[in-house]
């Protein structure tokens, strides 16, 4: 394998990522905050429709369309809020009822607003330029992180963002300690359904911004279903990254990975099927949330624990 194949698998891996990234984020936040929430799925959907929406109504302006989808999944995640912090429902059951309403509705949406089924491509479309960066473009192999998209740099700016706020700020003391204890926090202070309200609107905004990605970006298109599981994948990064934003973003990127890797094979010409090349990704989730799932019970039976506590006074 070439150089210069490596180079283009790693930069579609960054871009296949991004959106992975931004919905792990919000996800993350909200687990963080004591929220278990596996709706990124339908916020980010509700994000890649208002994005095109927005598109095709200003006449091909993206950013407006980044604008659009941005408020879209923030307003529609406050009705997951509203349900899990008003009427105490169950995190698992609202998740899964807001994944199959933003599925139902963005259809409907798409035959009510615009009288077409299926699909919608605006009719003119103001394309993002990819951002070459002097130097490491002309680095092999590091120059798969120049010609990328403004969102995927604004993604790993909002890694780092993440990553201080939680772990570096007051904000971020709170929202954890919500997440570790709810009379603890009101002890000190903090309001819990206010923090919770607040990372559940910033998650929904994440999704929006990485639905924007999926239908202005990556397809310039907007198709029913068409987020396709990543918001499943985004949940799993978050999980087996244990919520820490770094770590979130580096199982995001073996994902991006993966389905690099699918794309090159299916390119190649080889006689495999498109189905076992699109079931990579979800493959590699699941084998990610059985590692995770069996670190965790060495973690609760303690032998982690005590295999480290020996190292430690052996050495």
């Amino acid at each position: 394998m070439s150089i210069e194949v490596i180079s283009d698998m790693l930069a579609s891996m960054i871009r296949i990522a991004t959106p992975l990234v931004l919905m792990a984020l919000g996800g993350l936040l909200c687990q963080r905050a004591g929220v278990f929430n596996i709706a990124l799925e339908g916020f980010s959907l509700m994000g890649a429709f208002a994005a095109i929406a927005f598109v095709q109504v200003s006449g091909g302006n993206v950013w407006l369309g980044f604008l659009g989808a941005i408020l879209a999944g923030a307003l529609y995640s406050a009705i997951f809020a509203l349900f899990v912090t008003r009427f105490k429902a169950d995190n698992i059951i609202a998740s899964i009822a807001m994944n199959m309403l933003a599925m139902g509705l963005t259809s409907y949406l798409l035959r009510a607003l615009f009288d077409v089924q299926g699909r919608i491509a605006p009719d003119q479309i103001d394309k993002l330029k990819p951002i070459n960066i002097p130097v490491i473009k002309d680095i092999p192999i590091l120059n798969c992180l120049s010609g990328q998209s403004i969102i995927t740099y604004f993604t790993i700016i909002m890694v780092v963002a993440v990553y201080v706020v939680l772990f570096k700020t007051r904000t971020g003391l709170n929202i954890c300690a919500v997440g570790e204890s709810v009379d603890a926090a009101m002890t000190a202070g903090v309001k819990p359904a206010l923090v919770r309200w607040k990372v559940i609107l910033i998650s929904g905004a994440f999704c929006g911004l990485a639905g924007a990605f999926l239908s202005t970006v990556t397809v310039s298109q907007f198709s029913e279903d068409m987020v396709q599981g990543r918001g499943f994948n985004a949940f799993t990064a978050m999980v087996f990254g244990n919520a820490h934003p770094m770590a979130t973003a580096l199982v995001a990127l073996l994902f991006g990975l993966a389905d690099a890797i699918g794309i090159r094979i299916e390119l190649s010409g080889l006689n495999l099927s498109p189905s076992v090349i699109k079931m990579f990704p979800f493959a590699f989730a699941i084998a990610a949330l059985a590692i995770s799932s069996y670190t965790g019970k060495l973690k609760t039976k303690g032998v982690i624990g005590v295999k480290r506590k020996k190292e430690r006074v052996n050495g």
